[in-house]
């Protein structure tokens, strides 16, 4: 017979509490996914996509990409004149939404333009017919 002591107690509590911190987790792997550029997901993408370039200085950047080619962060945004925690909260937004890709080389933060994403908003464009859902 199982008595109800203390260390019982506390390691049922603490099993509860790790139960619910994955089930926290899990959530917000589940939220991070649905605000994320998934390859095929044509309908979500364009929602990202189209958020993402709905501000000016975003356009600015992935204009800039796409002319200028692979740069660091730090040169991508000398002439907008933002400070780089801006720049990176916009940049972030980017890469959520598939059109930029960085990846670091020591201290410097490369950004690169992606075509793809894109490609697939404008054929989503062309082959479907708007709809108010």
């Amino acid at each position: 017979m199982k008595y109800w002591n203390k260390a019982r107690i506390k390691r049922r509590s603490e099993r509860e509490k790790r139960a619910q911190e994955r089930a926290v987790a899990k959530y917000r792997a589940a939220q991070e996914a649905a605000r994320t550029f998934s390859q095929g997901d044509a309908r979500k993408n364009t929602a990202l996509i189209f958020e993402a370039l709905g501000v000016k200085v975003r356009r600015l950047m992935v204009s800039r990409l796409k002319n200028g080619g692979a740069m660091s962060l730090s040169k991508l945004v000398d002439h907008f004149g933002i400070a780089l925690p801006a720049a990176m909260a916009h940049l972030h937004i980017l890469e959520r939404a598939g059109i930029v890709e960085t990846h670091k080389q020591g201290r410097v933060r490369i950004c690169v333009y992606r075509k793809a994403a894109l490609k697939e908003l404008s054929e989503f464009l062309v082959s479907n017919t708007f709809r108010l859902d």
